[in-house]
């Protein structure tokens, strides 16, 4: 039961809170919907602005300031050539005549050294250089200094076992000899310690040994210019030089070189000159060129070869060639009897036969063997000038050996001295039948004894025969333009005619044993250098061939100035010996 104590209140029913609706708006931050669209607003134009950025500084670069950006970049970036491996000379054999080897060069960091003055006391007995210049070379402010070049192993390996700081090694090409320095420098040449050619076939053919250079491109170091790893750029190989093989006989070039270094010495001559050539190509088998240094009483092989370098008036030995002339143009012929007077007059001179006080007569042969001056311009006036001249171009004289009026077949090579006949006055052409008024090379007498050798061909000497590429195929030299000058009977009445001289006549010291040898001595006194007339000085020469009959090799000796000057005593020996010997080294069966 419900009881009321009071009056009844009336009861109002109690009020809910409703919370109110929560509404959006754009401008309201932090998470809503319109904060999000307005930041990637924002990031988009800061992306467009940083690629716009990107795209104008491309335009200046690439565009508008290229070239000095390129500028830029190339003075980062390091071209280097690498040279490619120099060629070999090589023997007729194929041995080696001049290869190229590695060497060590001593040098040194100075900024590296610790000490100049104890590396430089360390190092100078062992390397045999002045103690004080290897401590300035030690202290001067460089990156690197050469202190040695192409130093031999055992002394490398010395400095090396110092262990010194600041003592570098690097390795250099370096071009060896295996014969030695001195065998056939003469036609080799030599290289500087560059391996750039002097002289010689390391000279002539100096493009095909060195072959093609490569070449390197890399990034360096902005300040330093280190190479930096990885920074290769381009790279092209090297490529190696041909391999020259030459006509040269080592063991007859050995054994000539060791004949004329004798002779020279033995004779007092100022320098000699020795050719061997095989008379079936003409190639040189040997061709040796000494000089003799009377203050020391040496003898050495030249740096350069006198053979086609040094010009002289042949003397007796043109004679050859006037007689062959006239018997080859039916003037005369080898048994026709000359009524030879001791005394002729041509021109306006008077000649006089050397050594010889009486009226004689002599056959065609004898005025060889006999070496009658009056004799040979008898038979001149028959041929006249102009077939003289064209007789003696026809044996090489005048010319380059190579048979090309343009090229030499060697560097600095001469062509002598031979005027055309319209230039010829007085007694010119009595003069030149026997040996003066023109000068020659020895390897021109060569050539122009080898033509009677070979039936009458005359063929341009030489001395290279090809080369070798890299990858190893050969290529020969095509050989120059042979030419007939005698007919083959006229060669060989010549050749009969020359055996008469060795056999009776003024070449008899040049007689080889078991062999039949056929050749014409020369003694030709040497022109005054600034006046006209000649002097008391002589050149001596012997030219030939054997075995007479059949001939395998031509022979040349001369002589410049030896105390002896008579050919038959001086050069006739030597060309026998040099004969002999060629003979056996090449198995020629004896004909007596």
């Amino acid at each position: 039961m419900n009881v009321f104590t009071g009056a009844r209140e009336s009861q109002q029913p109690r009020k809910q809170t409703v919370e109110p609706k929560t509404t959006f708006h754009i401008s309201d931050p932090w998470g809503r919907v319109g904060y999000r669209s307005k930041r990637v607003g924002w990031l988009m134009l800061v992306a467009f602005a940083a690629l716009g950025f990107i795209a104008v500084r491309l335009l200046m670069v690439q565009v508008v300031d290229r070239e000095q950006h390129l500028g830029e970049i190339s003075r980062h970036i390091t071209r280097s050539s690498i040279t490619g491996e120099r060629g070999n000379i090589l023997a007729r054999d194929g041995s080696f005549l001049a290869t190229t080897d590695s060497a060590t060069t001593i040098g040194a960091n100075p900024g590296l050294i610790i000490s100049a003055q104890a590396t430089a006391l360390a190092i100078a007995p062992i390397l045999n250089m002045p103690t004080q210049k290897i401590y300035e070379l030690l202290s001067k402010d460089l990156s690197y200094v050469h202190l040695q070049r192409e130093v031999p192993p055992h002394i490398a390996d010395r400095i090396r076992a110092l262990e010194l700081p600041g003592i570098e090694y690097r390795e250099e090409p370096d071009r060896v000899y295996p014969n030695g320095n001195e065998f056939a420098r003469n036609l080799l040449g030599q290289v500087d310690r560059d391996e750039q050619p002097l002289n010689g076939i390391e000279l002539q053919f100096a493009d095909l040994l060195a072959g093609q250079p490569g070449s390197r491109v890399d990034y360096v170091a902005a300040f330093d210019s280190v190479k930096l790893p990885g920074g290769d750029l381009d790279y092209e190989p090297p490529k190696a030089g041909y391999d020259i093989e030459t006509t040269i006989h080592t063991p007859i070039q050995r054994l000539v070189e060791e004949v004329l270094k004798t002779a020279v010495v033995t004779s007092g001559a100022n320098w000699a000159t020795a050719i061997v050539l095989d008379v079936a190509t003409a190639e040189v088998l040997a061709l040796a060129d000494i000089d003799h240094f009377k203050e020391s009483g040496q003898a050495r092989v030249a740096g350069a070869s006198s053979a086609y370098v040094k010009q002289f008036e042949p003397g007796s030995v043109a004679k050859t060639f006037t007689i062959a002339a006239a018997i080859e143009e039916d003037l005369t012929w080898p048994e026709e009897v000359f009524k030879v007077p001791y005394l002729y007059q041509y021109s306006d001179k008077p000649f006089r036969e050397p050594y010889v006080y009486e009226d004689r007569e002599l056959t065609v042969t004898q005025i060889l063997s006999k070496s009658s001056n009056i004799g040979t311009i008898q038979i001149a006036e028959r041929l006249g000038p102009d077939q003289m001249y064209h007789y003696l171009r026809a044996f090489g004289l005048g010319q380059y050996s190579s048979g090309d009026g343009d090229n030499p077949s060697f560097p600095h090579e001469t062509r002598g001295k031979l005027k055309p006949p319209q230039d010829w006055e007085g007694i010119d052409l009595a003069a030149i039948s026997f040996g003066q008024g023109v000068s020659v090379t020895a390897i021109q007498v060569a050539a122009a004894y080898n033509t009677i050798a070979n039936n009458g061909k005359y063929m341009p000497s030489s001395l290279v025969r090809g080369f070798v590429t890299p990858e190893g195929a050969s290529r020969e030299i095509e050989p120059q333009v042979s030419q007939d000058v005698l007919s083959a009977t006229t060669a060989k009445q010549m050749r009969a005619m020359l055996e008469s001289v060795v056999i009776e006549g003024t070449g008899k010291r040049a007689a080889v044993e078991g062999y039949g040898v056929g050749g014409k001595t020369g003694t030709a006194q040497k022109p005054l250098v600034d006046q006209r007339g000649y002097g008391d000085s002589y050149t001596t020469i012997f030219a030939g061939f054997a075995p007479a009959t059949e001939p395998k090799v031509t022979v040349v000796v001369v002589l410049d100035e030896p105390l002896e000057y008579k050919a038959g005593f001086t050069a006739a020996p030597i060309f026998s010996e040099i004969t002999a010997r060629t003979l056996g080294i090449l198995g020629v069966p004896k004909t007596r």
